[in-house]
Order: C-alpha cells, then structure tokens, then sequence
C-alpha cells in the first residue's frame, strides 16, 4: 500500500497520463470543420428527400453529393454509405432507406 508520500502512480505516468488527458480533451472538442458542415448540410438534404419521397429532389441531391465525391470533399467510404441509402430510396424501398439515412446521421454527424 503507498503511503502517503508516494503516490499512487510514479510522477513519470502521472505526468504522461495528464498530458494524455489533456490532449485528447483538446483534440476532441474541436467544431466541425466547413466541410464537415456542407456534408451534413447536403445529406439532411438528402434525408428530406428520402423521407419525403421526392424521386427529384432525391437526383439532384444524389448528384450534388456525387459532386462533393469527386472533388474530394467527400470521403469515397462516406459516399458509398450514402449511395446504399440512395439506392434503396431509387428501388422504392423509402421507408428502409430512411431508417438508414436516419442511422447513419446517428453515427457520422459530421463527416468527410
């Protein structure tokens, strides 16, 4: 058992696990970055269309996320999750489509 001069960890850990605490803390707080927020903001889009059943609007939006895929904006493991939704909404099946677009916000608020 320490006593009470020692500590309960050697001053080496306790320094690193200070340190440890402290950057993640710092690292993880951080707000979202623009393209994080134009992603978000293109895949609510999305899911308004899905849940709407909008077959227009689910094309334009497919596109502008096409686009944002192409130009990098959008990761390509990102983008195939997105097409899953997408092409389940483009088979008619709206409903499992937005249980899934409601999901994967869930998971991936903001994304790349």
């Amino acid at each position: 058992m320490p006593t009470p001069t020692e500590g309960w960890l050697p001053a080496g850990r306790g320094r690193f696990l200070v340190a440890l605490v402290l950057s993640l803390a710092l690292t993880g707080c951080g707000e979202p970055s623009a393209r994080a927020l134009k992603n978000r903001q293109e895949f609510e889009a999305l899911l308004t269309a899905v849940a709407l059943k909008n077959e227009t609007e689910l094309e334009k939006d497919a596109k502008r996320l096409d686009a944002r895929r192409a130009s990098g904006e959008l990761s390509e493991a990102r983008f195939k999750d997105i097409q899953e939704i997408i092409t389940q909404a483009r088979n008619g099946h709206w409903a499992e489509a937005e249980r899934r677009a409601y999901e994967f916000r869930e998971r991936q608020p903001f994304f790349r």
